[in-house]
């Protein structure tokens, strides 16, 4: 059987596999249900500053009106403790890597925050930050620095390994982690899935949309995979609508490290974990490899390399299609 172990920012895996923040691993009954099913690593479910807070009409810098809370600081550093008390114990009873997450709404907690999940011994730290501008009078630039600073201001504070999950509504994904990696960033994790909604025209009201990912999904995270891979020297972490061996395998070889899952096990049960690892090492030994790592970035020399990613080559599809 070919070797899956894989270096994600220092931290030693098993295996490329790691399951994504989620409601499956916020309890530690989760967190050993994904080891014993052979993932790699897990991530815990994001600690969100708004759910320390009371809910009040004050006003944040940083996110919408959706999200004004109230900036308590004892509640904040006291409401942090149940957190702090999972790491511990998720760090006692599991032996594949715990990364934390953490969400804040303003720049002051993030630094906090991050020095307590490392006091509390999590082996890395992954940024979920979440942020879609919806005003006209913010400035794009205003927003990457802040996503640039927060990054810079943590690196600073902590020595863990430091992930930062992002969405790609930026103007320049690439250059954006660039700049986050310049900032001190270790891995980059793509992408953010933001909520949906659509509008019932019958019944006159909003309609949340499907939660789960789909494979259709997975796609626009590809693209930025290969192109990001192939120019910024970061471990990328792909997401988003990783439902099976074949998509895994495919970020993988787009310059990937390691590959996140959360719907395909909403869907499919723990089961799945073991399924894709199995179908990787298949595939790997099928193909005469002997590591997963002479896979990863091996797409870069294909035929035409990454270039196959650019807009140009809708003309070449839709032609030969049409």
């Amino acid at each position: 059987m070919a070797d899956l172990k894989v270096d994600y920012m220092g931290l030693k895996l098993k295996n490329p596999l790691i399951v994504g923040s989620s409601t499956m691993t916020k309890n530690i009954s989760g967190l050993l249900k994904a080891e014993e099913s052979g993932a790699g690593a897990v991530v815990l479910k994001s600690l969100f500053e708004e759910e320390l807070s009371e809910d009040v009409a004050l006003s944040d810098d940083y996110h919408p009106e959706a999200f004004e809370y109230f900036l308590n600081d004892t509640s904040k550093l006291y409401g942090s403790t149940k957190y702090l008390d999972f790491i511990r114990e998720a760090k006692d009873k599991l032996f594949i890597p715990v990364i934390a997450s953490v969400n804040c709404l303003g720049g002051k907690w993030w630094v906090d925050y991050a020095r307590q999940i490392e006091d509390a011994g999590a082996d890395a730290l992954e940024l979920n930050i979440a942020y879609i501008p919806f005003s006209v009078k913010e400035d794009p630039r205003e927003i990457e620095k802040k996503y640039v600073d927060i990054v810079y201001s943590v690196r600073n504070a902590i020595k863990i390994p430091l992930a930062v999950k992002i969405g790609y509504y930026f103007t320049s994904v690439p250059l954006m982690v660039k700049n986050l990696k310049d900032a001190g960033a270790n891995g980059i994790t793509m992408f953010n899935k933001f909520f949906r909604m659509s509008i019932d025209v019958e019944n006159m009201k909003f309609h949340g949309l499907e939660v789960y990912s789909c494979i259709e999904e997975t796609y626009q995270v590809l693209r930025y995979v290969a192109v990001c891979s192939n120019q910024v020297n970061i471990d990328i972490s792909a997401s988003t609508g990783i439902h099976n061996a074949n998509i895994a395998l495919q970020h993988l070889m787009a310059g990937a490290k390691t590959f996140q899952i959360v719907s395909a096990i909403y869907k499919k049960g723990y089961g799945v974990i073991p399924e894709i690892v199995n179908d990787i090492n298949n595939y790997l030994d099928r193909k005469n490899f002997k590591s997963i790592n002479d896979i990863i970035g091996i797409a870069a020399k294909f035929d035409g390399g990454f270039k196959a990613f650019e807009r140009i080559q809708y003309m070449k599809s839709a032609g030969d299609r049409y």
